[in-house]
């Protein structure tokens, strides 16, 4: 996981909410992964891509989360402004990587690290297939030399 920010091209703020944090105050494990998706979501629109409410993009496409892997590494509270960094680190036939990190704002504080392998599924089938090349140029044309095209 590269830690330099300098290589994420799409970053998005947000303030933690009073209801996102726990017992402990400060925010719940599970809300960092909330943070990750509204980034995703935002670095998509920024391609130019909508969501639609049914969960496939306006081009008909249908990206699926597989796997999460998620450290963390110092808290965040109640009224913390956040930075959100977000990049594709690789494409791959039919599935790319979503990488993040989470920083706080006023202190520049590494909160969260996270990378997500998201996959292409087929609308009707639910079975993976190629990324269409549409795709893949727009994410290749927006990340330039930091993305690695994995066969």
């Amino acid at each position: 996981m590269d830690l330099n920010k300098s290589k994420y091209k799409h970053k998005f703020q947000l303030r933690v909410r009073n209801f996102q944090v726990d017992s402990q105050g400060i925010v719940h494990n599970a809300i960092y992964l909330e943070y990750c998706e509204i980034g995703r979501v935002e670095y998509v629109r920024n391609l130019g891509i909508q969501l639609l409410p049914t969960g496939i993009f306006d081009d008909g496409l249908k990206i699926n989360v597989k796997r999460n892997e998620i450290t963390y590494e110092s808290p965040a509270m109640v009224d913390d402004l956040l930075d959100i960094y977000t990049r594709i680190s690789y494409l791959k036939n039919s599935s790319f990587c979503f990488e993040h990190l989470i920083f706080k704002s006023k202190t520049d504080a590494l909160l969260v690290t996270q990378r997500s392998v998201q996959v292409n599924l087929n609308p009707t089938t639910n079975r993976p297939e190629r990324l269409p090349d549409s795709l893949r140029k727009v994410i290749i044309d927006f990340e330039g030399n930091n993305l690695e095209i994995l066969t």
